[in-house]
């Protein structure tokens, strides 16, 4: 063999570079939700798309889910519930390459419910490691499978609260490290977050959790040198030493961070919080930073909060020096991630479940209805395109899904944090009646007023909202007036929470992987 061939070199060359792009992109994962917590992408991600072009390929899913896709090596992994009655819960791999479908496990539900838009379905996302996929659903099921497809073991995680509690179900996702998943499980009855065993199922430790409706996932993230668990949830974001459960510091006043997920960017924490029921602009400033470096008597020190940038669904993400926050309203809020100053807000068309995709100094959103705003990554607003993954005028519905009729499960919407229970009057009907019924419901005396023990727990943060009239009570004129608000804002609840809608994305080298309800979707060759 002659080395110094030039035409040898040059094939040599070829070679090597095509071996390195495709170890790069078996080794780009994206293992749990979020990506880990960061939601960035390891590579540069596709410009430009549309319905006809530059779709790798579309697959419909078995069931229903509202989880994310995570990536593991050459297979992307998906959870779901099938049935009108969410009667098996689902985790199916799909090759990343072709979309075939390699293999899917199918449990039988420990605890049915309906399959409809006002209950969770397969809303947690599952995690992958080198061994198995971790899936947990709201009907109380935790399972582990190996890479192809065999159950390793399995519980039953409501044994330890009862059924759960939570309007329109749990969705909190797992996190992970090396040997463990980690659970927050948080309903209207025993809450408590816990640390299982990969390998056997069982929980190393647990601690209890104050009873909270929430949404919001759990990060695994080194800080000061110790491995730590941080839960933003419930008014609070604290943080436990991986290993044991400890609590190490925690700060409370957070009302409203029961969706966003928190996000760390060195040593410093982004909280994210919805803006609560029936409050204006500026009345909370849940939304803040943390710097996780200076932490006394417990506590960490307050960077700085944000009176005007929220998050609704869609966790706040770091892009070099900036944050950025989107809100209900699909106004982005483009922050210095040190001071806190806005350096500008900018109205996006179309609403965000997701959370955006940071990526080689862009950010990637991902609209309901299947629209993508790239945007920089800089402190002046520019988009970069808009691309579409369907035709609006048809859009893929689902072709072997059927949606339950039944209406069990709270008042409508996503995500929501009130709901269901109690004795109806006419104003508790329909959205907002649930969330009535519930407060009227510790009217202990009889008197038509609730004031003090008699108002629930969870509505006393509302209480200066919902009263009106400020005498620190609440009676039924508030109470319907309150419930009325609340149905007014979820009147079209129904129309925009079907299929298909973006749910969860992914990033793994070059592709952009995209869950709707009932399909799968990856962006680029």
């Amino acid at each position: 063999m002659n080395l110094n061939n030039p035409r040898l070199e040059v094939v040599t060359l070829c070679v090597l570079s095509l071996a390195l792009v495709l170890t790069a992109r078996s080794h780009a994962e994206w293992t749990s939700f979020r990506g880990g917590g960061s939601s960035r992408g390891s590579a540069s991600l596709p410009m430009e798309w549309s319905e006809d072009t530059g779709i790798a390929w579309q697959r419909e899913l078995d069931g229903y889910g509202q989880s994310a896709p995570i990536v593991h090596k050459d297979a992307v992994y998906t959870t779901s519930v099938k049935g009108s009655m969410s009667e098996s819960c689902l985790v199916q791999s799909h090759d990343l390459a072709t979309g075939a479908l390699r293999w899917t496990y199918a449990k039988d539900s420990t605890h049915q419910h309906p399959s409809n838009y006002m209950n969770a379905r397969a809303a947690p996302t599952p995690v992958v490691d080198h061994e198995g996929v971790y899936a947990f659903f709201e009907t109380g099921d935790l399972f582990a499978v190996d890479l192809q497809g065999k159950l390793l073991w399995a519980r039953d995680v409501s044994k330890l609260t009862g059924k759960f509690d939570n309007s329109h179900g749990v969705g909190a996702s797992l996190a992970q490290n090396a040997t463990h998943l980690f659970l927050n499980l948080e309903h209207g009855g025993p809450s408590f977050l816990t640390a299982i065993e990969k390998r056997t199922g069982k929980s190393s430790w647990t601690v209890d959790r104050e009873s909270s409706k929430s949404w919001s996932s759990p990060i695994v993230a080194e800080v000061n040198g110790v491995e730590q668990l941080i839960v933003s949830s419930g008014g609070s974001v604290t943080g436990y030493d991986a290993s044991n459960g400890d609590a190490l510091w925690s700060l409370d006043g957070l009302e409203g961070n029961s969706v966003p997920s928190p996000t760390v960017a060195g040593n410093l924490l982004l909280i994210g919080a919805r803006l609560p029921e029936f409050a204006g602009d500026g009345d909370v400033q849940s939304n803040c930073c943390l710097d996780l470096s200076s932490i006394e008597n417990g506590r960490p020190r307050v960077a700085w909060r944000a009176d005007k940038a929220i998050c609704e669904y869609a966790s706040p993400v770091v892009a070099g020096e900036h944050a950025y926050f989107l809100n209900k309203a699909n106004v982005l809020h483009c922050l210095d991630v040190e001071s806190g100053e806005i350096l500008y807000r900018q109205r996006i068309d179309g609403d965000c479940w997701a959370t955006p995709i940071v990526s080689d100094g862009k950010l990637y959103f991902f609209c309901k209805n299947g629209q993508c705003h790239v945007i920089t990554a800089w402190p002046e607003f520019k988009k970069l395109a808009s691309n579409w993954l369907w035709d609006q005028d048809n859009p893929p519905a689902p072709e072997t899904y059927q949606e339950s009729s039944g209406e069990s499960g709270g008042s409508h919407g996503h995500g929501g944090q009130h709901g269901g229970g109690g004795n109806a009057s006419p104003a508790s009907e329909g959205p907002g009646g649930g969330m009535a019924a519930r407060i009227k419901a510790g009217d202990q005396n009889g008197d038509g007023v609730l004031e003090g023990d008699e108002i629930p727990k969870m509505f006393r943060g509302m209480i200066g909202r919902i009263d009106t009239n400020a005498d620190g009570k609440l009676d039924e004129h508030e109470i319907d007036a309150m419930a009325k608000s609340f149905a007014e804002r979820r009147k079209n609840s129904a129309a925009s929470s079907r299929d298909p809608i973006v749910y969860g994305v992914a990033a793994s080298g070059e592709q952009i992987i995209v869950r709707t309800g009932t399909r799968l979707f990856v962006i680029g060759n």
